[in-house]
């Protein structure tokens, strides 16, 4: 059983997509080559920003990390307690709403 995407960006676009044969004549041979090479830059390009973001997003993290340990010198008896109950993720929120 083949498994189908998990997110639209595992759709492959049509750029992507070897949508014809195999060109038989050297001008379709040159423009499948380029089609290629564009597809390869504008994925290059595209790992690139999210290496950039991704260094971002570390650098922010280490920032918060310094924030935190520096609020947690200030007063000593929250540390004990932040560092033992860790904020919960993915909870769901309830929040009432009076009209």
């Amino acid at each position: 059983m083949v498994a189908g995407p998990k997110t639209m960006h595992d759709i492959r676009t049509l750029r992507s997509v070897a949508s014809r044969a195999l060109p038989t004549s050297e001008g379709a041979l040159f423009l499948q080559l380029h089609r290629l090479a564009s597809e390869k830059l504008r994925l290059e390009r595209e790992v690139e920003l999210w290496l950039r973001k991704q260094e971002r997003i570390h650098r922010r993290l280490g920032e918060l990390e310094r924030q935190m340990e520096h609020l947690r010198q200030l007063c000593p008896s929250l540390s004990a307690e932040a560092k033992a109950t860790p904020p919960q993720r993915g909870g769901w929120r309830h929040v009432t709403l009076e009209y």
